[in-house]
């Protein structure tokens, strides 16, 4: 079963492979439909094979219970919602990979009172309501998936009041809360990291520049969002006092006195300076990063340079902002990068950082990324399970397929404590998952615990690990106390 947060879950493949392949190769062979001409979905997954029962029918049982399973107590059922025949093949596809993972999930974790019910959802809002409700009348105590925004708006409607859980994997938030949480990868997590991150080495002044999309305008948002919180107890705005070298006089003597540095006083703000967005490729990328430009770009000797690579780096006083995220990645990001540096942004300087769409192989060779940072899971936990669902599946999973598999071993954990309630999923001290530390919020949006990589020497490093552990409430407490002092002790000097 998934643990809790203080004991790290063990994978077996090996006990389990077996067992599941032999399942799979009988009735239970096509769990998923191969496209819309098969638009039935899978037959209901089951743990490994009871022992004779011993418990007398419960005749009060009236949801669905396979023969085997007659006769043991109470039985756990969970529903899984997915898109099995959508019109869309790679969503078709996503959805077996997920059904795959949770289906290994339950084989290592899932007890003999476990029964997994998948139900189609044809990738529509009218299927995933057909879905929900079929899983209602089939007693399912947990509903898992779907997938996308518009169904978990469906689905949430139909369990409105019934006293079910649902598990969604759609990024977005708005369809989260009362009853409904997000297992998944929001790009906000990322964001919250990685300023995080940044602000506790004392950077105080961020820019943004990315495309004008959905996804674009989210990550904005959000890093709108964790600046503000970074730097709300700050002064606006600060003097700060610049030492510029005059320039030597071309037609000066050669051994005249060189002139005397020239000190200056320039206004710096504090939170979120900048915003440029673009539609287009590097001719519009080119343009914002020119607005960006002209707040002012500073040279940087080489002691400095030398100074600010790597772990080393330490926001400066000087630049108008100090940090510049990039919600980019693959062949976009390895074209935005250059186009900054074009511009005179130096990222020894501003430091360059991303969300996951920089974990991408690709991107470690682009010069213009070296030394950037960004968030993402842990690498170890991740690890663990690409063995196990490839000992069995004899294919790499996707990057979806550990949300089925946290779902499934979620349902699991929950089964075996008997409570399917929104206080058991939202425990504060969270789960230990295929992508590492997370948990729920009330809202019903996800908190996870996130590495921050730097890019060096043509790899990720991880330049600080994953959490183990969420902070208490009385750490939070604690943390916000610290930074109203700081707020306090810098209030005095040097605003207006």
């Amino acid at each position: 079963m998934m643990e809790r947060v203080s004991r790290t879950p063990a994978l077996a493949p090996s006990r389990i492979a077996a067992a599941l392949i032999a399942l799979l190769a009988v009735a239970a062979c096509e769990t998923v439909p191969a496209g819309p001409s098969q638009p039935s979905a899978p037959p209901p997954v089951v743990g490994e094979a009871p022992p004779p029962a011993t418990l007398p029918v419960d005749l009060a049982d009236r949801a669905f219970t396979p023969a085997h399973m007659r006769g043991e107590g109470r039985i756990a059922r969970v529903a899984l919602l997915l898109p099995f025949s959508s019109d869309n093949s790679a969503v078709r596809t996503e959805a077996s990979n997920i059904l795959r993972a949770s289906e290994l999930a339950l084989f290592e974790r899932g007890g003999d009172n476990l029964l997994l019910l998948p139900k189609d959802t044809g990738g529509t809002p009218q299927g995933a309501r057909a879905a929900a409700e079929a899983a209602l009348a089939d007693g399912a105590d947990l509903i898992l998936g779907p997938l996308l925004a518009g169904s978990v708006s469906e689905v949430a409607q139909v369990v409105e009041n019934r006293g079910v859980p649902v598990i969604a994997f759609s990024t977005n938030a708005s369809v989260a809360g009362e009853g409904v949480y997000l297992l998944s990868f929001p790009p906000g997590e990322e964001v919250r990291r990685i300023v995080d991150f940044t602000a506790e080495r004392g950077a105080t002044r961020y820019a943004f520049i990315g495309p004008a999309s959905e996804y674009g305008y989210t990550v904005a948002e959000a890093y709108r969002e964790q600046v503000e919180a970074h730097t709300a107890h700050l002064p606006g705005q600060e003097m700060i006092t610049l030492v510029e070298e005059p320039d030597l006089p071309e037609d000066g003597a050669a051994d005249a006195e060189p002139p005397e540095p020239v000190e200056i006083t320039v206004v710096r703000e504090n939170g979120l300076v900048a915003q440029e967005f673009y539609s287009g490729g590097v001719q519009a990328m080119n343009e914002a990063a020119a607005r960006l430009a002209r707040l002012g770009v500073e040279p940087l000797d080489p002691e400095d340079a030398a100074r600010m690579s790597g772990r080393n780096w330490q926001p400066s006083d000087v630049p108008p902002f100090q940090v510049v995220i990039l919600p980019e990645g693959g062949d976009r990001l390895r074209t935005l990068a250059p186009v900054l540096i074009y511009q005179d942004i130096d990222p020894l300087l501003i430091k360059f950082v991303g969300t996951g769409l920089w974990r991408d192989e690709a991107t470690v060779r682009e010069p213009a990324l070296a030394n950037g940072w960004f968030a993402g899971p842990d690498p170890e936990a991740r690890a663990r399970f690409e063995t196990a669902y490839e000992a069995v599946f004899d294919t790499r999973p996707s990057r979806l397929a550990g949300l089925g598999y946290d779902a499934g071993s979620l349902a699991a954990l929950m089964a075996a404590e008997g409570e399917f309630t929104r206080a058991a999923i939202e425990d504060p001290s969270g789960f230990l998952g295929v992508d590492g530390l997370f948990r729920f919020r009330a809202d019903g949006t996800i908190e996870r615990g996130l590495a921050v990589y730097a890019i060096r020497n043509n790899a990720f490093h991880v330049l600080e690990p994953a959490p183990a552990r969420f902070p208490t409430e009385d750490e939070q407490r604690l943390q916000e106390m610290e930074r109203e002092a700081e707020a306090a002790a810098l209030e005095p000097a040097g605003t207006f």
